[in-house]
Parts: C-alpha cells; sequence; structure tokens
C-alpha cells in the first residue's frame, strides 16, 4: 500500500514525485512509455523556446549549451534526476483500470510482455499530459500509414510531396526542416497567416520560404480527403488537388478524458478542463488529484514551465491529510 500513486511519468509527474519524497511520503509513478515520454516524440534536433532554468524540477539545477536546450540535453537531464534522485517510476506498464475501495485505490495495469499487475494507494495522482492523443481532422484517408501525427526529421522524406496541416510552431518546424531536407512541402493551415504566434526563431525563415515559393502555403483552408498519392483541399479558391505522398497532421493534442471521467471526475464538454481546486489540484472526486499540462485541457495555458509546480502543492496537501 503506496500513499500516492502517480499515473504519468513526464516532467510534471516526475517533479510530484520528487516532491513527495521531499516529505517522506511513499510513492510509485507508472508510466506507459519511456521516461518523460513526451519529449521523446519531439523532432531530434528540436530547440525549446523555454530556457533551461525553466524546466528544472525539484530545485536540481539544468546547465544547457546554450540558454534554449536541445531534446538530447533535456532527455538527459531528466534521466539523470531520475536515476540520482532514485526516483520510484515503473515503465512500460498501462494503467487500464483504476477502481476505487472504501479508503483506497487499485491501480489495474499491463506491461508490455502482457503481465498484469496492481498497485494500491491512499491518494491518486493524473499527471497523463495531452501529448499522446493527436487531434484528428476527420477526413477520409486519415488513417492511412502515410499519415503521422508526430514529427521526427526529414531526411527519409527528400524528394517526397509532403504535405503539413497546422499552423504553430509543430507545424512550421516540420516544412521548414522538410524543406531543408529536399522535399516539396505544402503548408496547409486554416487561418489566415502562420505569422502569428510562432517561436521569433521561425519567422523570418517561414516568411521568406513562403513568399519565395519554396514551401506552398494555402492559408484559410482544410483537408477534405486523403488519398494514395493525392490529397484534395477545400480552398478559397475551391476544391485543390495535390500530388502527395506523405501527410504530416500536426494540427495539436487533447487529454484522454476516458480514465479520468471514469473514475468519476466531470470534464468541460468544449475545453475538456477537468473539475480541480486550484490551491490544491484535487478533483471533485475525494482524495485524487491532477498534475501538469493535463490541467489545462485544450486550452494550451499549461506548460511544463507551470506544471512543475503543482506537485509542490499537491504534496502540501497530502502531508497534512496524512498527518
Amino acid at each position: 500500500m503506496y500513499d500516492v500513486v502517480i499515473i504519468g511519468g513526464g516532467p510534471c509527474g516526475l517533479a510530484t514525485g520528487l516532491a513527495l519524497q521531499e516529505k517522506g511520503i511513499s510513492y510509485v509513478i507508472i508510466e506507459k512509455e519511456a521516461i518523460v515520454n513526451s519529449i521523446v516524440n519531439c523532432p531530434l534536433d528540436m530547440r525549446f523556446y523555454s530556457t533551461s532554468d525553466r524546466l528544472e524540477i525539484g530545485n536540481i539545477p539544468f546547465l544547457s549549451q546554450e540558454v534554449r536546450p536541445t531534446r538530447t540535453e533535456l532527455l538527459k537531464y531528466y534521466r539523470l534526476v531520475t536515476e540520482r534522485q532514485a526516483i520510484n517510476i515503473k515503465c512500460y506498464q498501462k494503467v487500464h483500470r483504476v477502481s476505487k475501495d472504501t479508503d483506497s485505490f487499485t491501480i489495474h495495469t499491463v506491461d508490455r510482455k502482457g503481465t498484469n499487475r496492481s498497485y494500491q494507494a491512499r491518494m491518486l495522482v493524473m499527471a497523463t499530459g495531452i501529448f499522446d492523443h493527436p487531434k484528428r481532422i476527420g477526413v477520409e484517408g486519415e488513417n492511412m500509414s502515410k499519415v503521422m501525427h508526430y514529427y521526427k526529421e526529414g531526411h527519409s522524406f527528400h524528394g517526397q510531396d509532403v504535405t503539413v496541416v497546422g499552423g504553430k510552431n509543430s507545424a512550421v518546424e516540420a516544412a521548414i526542416d522538410l524543406y531543408r531536407n529536399g522535399a516539396r512541402v505544402t503548408l496547409v493551415h486554416r487561418g489566415d497567416t502562420v505569422y502569428k504566434g510562432i517561436k521569433p526563431s521561425l519567422l523570418l525563415d517561414i516568411r521568406n520560404f513562403v513568399e519565395k515559393e519554396k514551401i506552398k502555403f494555402y492559408p484559410n483552408s482544410s483537408v477534405e480527403e486523403i488519398n494514395e498519392t493525392t490529397v484534395c483541399l477545400h480552398t478559397q479558391e475551391g476544391t485543390v488537388t495535390l500530388s502527395n505522398d506523405y501527410v504530416f497532421s500536426l494540427i495539436g493534442y487533447q487529454p484522454d478524458t476516458t480514465m479520468l471521467q471514469n473514475m468519476g471526475i466531470t470534464i468541460d464538454s468544449q475545453t475538456l478542463v477537468p473539475t480541480f481546486n486550484p490551491d490544491t489540484y484535487e478533483t471533485n472526486v475525494n482524495n485524487v488529484f491532477l498534475a501538469g499540462v493535463v490541467t489545462g485541457g485544450t486550452t494550451n495555458r499549461v506548460y511544463i514551465e507551470d506544471g512543475r509546480f503543482h506537485g509542490l502543492k499537491i504534496a502540501a496537501e497530502i502531508e497534512r491529510r496524512l498527518k
């Protein structure tokens, strides 16, 4: 019997574990993939917009070569923190059910070998994030193998016709990298511009490539259908059919609220923001807390920089209750 089970081993889940550990509260973190798996899925050469000090957890300094760290540096930092602080985390165990007993929870998991395991805890922290659940375009052909929702690197797409859907940082960064790796790139966005709200480091390049038509840009447009060799777009000029080998649908992510709702946590139907007390991060279900970006639903208002502090309030409240 643990005092706390944390579901989710991202930066905010790790930070919550450290906060509990500092207070002598027994806990275990259960993660269905690797440590900080959302960062594992980032582009290989990605440099984060956040400065290294704003990504630290547990008051453990993070020094990167430049002010803004790379994906590799950040993965190494969280890995070293996990090892040196002896964070109690069980990776590659997927939670498939949580059952409520009189004064505890039983968390049922299955590992990648198919072995079922269970954990008991007095309290529960959901730090499940949102990046495992890409938003869907909702068109015919979206389930084809050539359609991808995460971008790693551009080398494999040299000489290919690639359509990138989206207008935020991830889509713009992918379009630029694909072009530099020799792909023929089309960028499709439902808005009228991609020049607003993106990283300053991307703005000059994307404006240059679009204006010189090195990257073909369709604003105020959407995908109507995806086929084996083409993509059909709805544009201001009517339907446009493009030659296509691959599609990157990078329109954002959203939390999987199924487990939260099955536990009785109420969710806003529009924003997918769960109900919780902002002072303690406890949900409307007694002894169930939230940590990290899952608290922001689809609003994109909560990031690692903010979510890493949620565990401090949660640990303080749990310590008070246990005493």
